[in-house]
């Protein structure tokens, strides 16, 4: 399989029904959303064969790019809320599931116990995960990669996602996603993990990338990776119950992220995170939040498009489209 290319089918997985099955991915929706955040975006929006129907509730959508593999590292994902939620993630899993053979993967229904998605050439099929339900991240990959083999590209939830906490994340090999509600949405489907074979002879360049990616971690980041919790929420959340405690409005928690992603003790104020977490408190604990960091407003970006690595894009844009270009040159050549 060449870089710029498309695995061509879409999967399409009711949990509830415990079916599977397989389309060709559109042409309309290669022409206008080219891959990545795009597809995720129509995908949700849309009924399965492209009739234009009400968004699926609760439906879950992962999608690759065209470049989603040596010279990607990024597989988008969203989930159908009041609003459609969209995250991203690093590592091999985009690479993993363009090599499984689909372009995209639609999540509906839900599982009536905890459960591994798994992913192959060959099909799909749902492992029983009631052992690893409210495991911590470490423990729950540790455990999969014993069952499966090293041969597999996971994604996992750690307790705060088993435990509907809407800002947790799903965890793939040091790499972090969905915090926009979509691991909450999974959670909530019972899928404790997605597991894809990896079938690809060459990693993706995420795997072997010499970029140093900007440092995230703060001193809470850690624990909130091995607990599935969003890194950035954690930190806001843990700061402010800092600031509530020396004003003498809560207790000293004894362990604050555990408790918010098992739903306990003190925790259990701020696992629905701050609006829930001031409804309860008053409007006095508003005081203690701290400000929140500027951000610059940007919809969905080339590099979430085409499912390739966001600072590869930007700081090596030449040679991410001379390596599309190179590899299209005959399908170019075909389509004129």
């Amino acid at each position: 399989m060449i870089p710029w290319t498309y695995a061509e089918p879409i999967l399409y997985v009711d949990l509830t029904r415990r079916t599977a099955r397989v389309e060709a991915t559109p042409a309309a929706l290669k022409r206008g959303y080219i891959g990545g955040a795009g597809f995720v975006a129509s995908l949700l929006a849309v009924g399965p064969r492209g009739d234009q129907a009400a968004r699926a509730a609760e439906r879950v959508a992962l999608a690759t790019g065209p470049l989603s593999e040596e010279t990607a590292g990024r597989m988008a994902m969203g989930a159908a809320l009041d609003r459609p939620a969209l995250s991203s993630m690093g590592g091999r899993m985009a690479a993993a599931l363009k090599g499984a053979g689909y372009d995209a993967v639609v999540i509906d229904g839900r599982l009536d116990r905890p459960g591994v998605l798994v992913l192959e050439p060959e099909g799909v099929h749902v492992l029983d995960a009631g052992r690893l339900w409210g495991l911590e991240v470490p423990d729950a990959a540790r455990q999969l990669y014993t069952e499966l083999g090293p041969y597999w590209a996971t994604m996992v939830l750690g307790p705060a996602g088993d435990h509907g906490v809407p800002y947790a994340t799903l965890v793939h090999e040091g790499h972090f996603a969905g915090g926009s509600g979509v691991a909450a949405v999974l959670g909530a489907k019972r899928v404790k993990a997605v597991a894809v074979r990896d079938t690809l002879a060459v990693p993706s360049r995420c795997t072997g990338c010499t970029l140093a990616c900007p440092a995230k971690l703060s001193p809470d980041a850690g624990r909130a990776g091995e607990l599935g919790l969003d890194a950035p929420a954690a930190a806001r959340m843990a700061a402010w119950v800092r600031g509530l405690v020396a004003a003498g409005m809560l207790p000293e928690p004894i362990e604050l992220l555990t408790e918010i992603a098992y739903r306990r003790g003190v925790g259990a104020l701020f696992a629905d995170g701050e609006e829930a977490a001031l409804r309860r408190l008053g409007p006095e604990a508003a005081r203690y939040l701290p400000a929140l960091p500027g951000r610059r407003r940007r919809g969905i970006g080339v590099a979430d498009l085409l499912g390739t690595c966001r600072r590869m894009w930007r700081e090596r844009p030449g040679d991410v489209l001379r390596s599309a270009l190179v590899a299209t040159r005959g399908l170019l050549a075909d389509a004129v």
